[in-house]
């Protein structure tokens, strides 16, 4: 039988393979064009920033995709230059949403019962945390959400 943790990082690697899939599809040249509001580029960025904080709880001041940077609980998190921007070639944005999945199923596949029971940094939570399992889930939902609007992008 599966533990829990296998669970969620099955899930998470079967979502950002599809993610992944549906941003190789996008042509380089059109990889940081605003489409419905934001680029292609964008949403990997976006997705692998909410990674980062939601499932590793990094709080490393690099996030400039969250898509709240002009709210007041950012905070200190957007400080420093971000790791990559949106005009940074498509392999290199893919290749960072890649490497960030890893760890993030890696974190997943490896967390103890304890961990998974606790609670995580949630800064747009009224309280600014979730419990760990509505995180997850809530950010598992979230990466196809965003995989949803790339496809719809596309279409525009």
């Amino acid at each position: 039988m599966m533990d829990l943790q296998e669970f969620l990082a099955d899930n998470y690697r079967v979502e950002l393979s599809a993610f992944h899939t549906i941003l190789d599809g996008i042509p380089a040249e059109s990889f940081a064009t605003p489409r419905l509001g934001h680029s292609p580029a964008w949403h990997a960025l976006h997705i692998a920033d909410w990674l980062r904080l939601t499932v590793l709880g990094d709080k490393t001041p690099t996030y400039h995709y969250l898509g709240w940077e002009d709210t007041a609980w950012i905070g200190g998190l957007g400080t420093q230059p971000a790791p990559l921007n949106e005009d940074a070639a498509k392999a290199d944005i893919l290749a960072r949403l890649n490497t960030v999945g890893a760890q993030a199923v890696a974190y997943l596949q490896n967390a103890t019962d304890a961990e998974m029971s606790g609670v995580t940094f949630s800064p747009s939570a009224p309280n600014g945390e979730r419990p760990r399992l509505a995180a997850v889930g809530l950010h598992l939902r979230h990466v196809a959400y965003h995989r949803g609007q790339v496809v719809l992008g596309q279409k525009a």
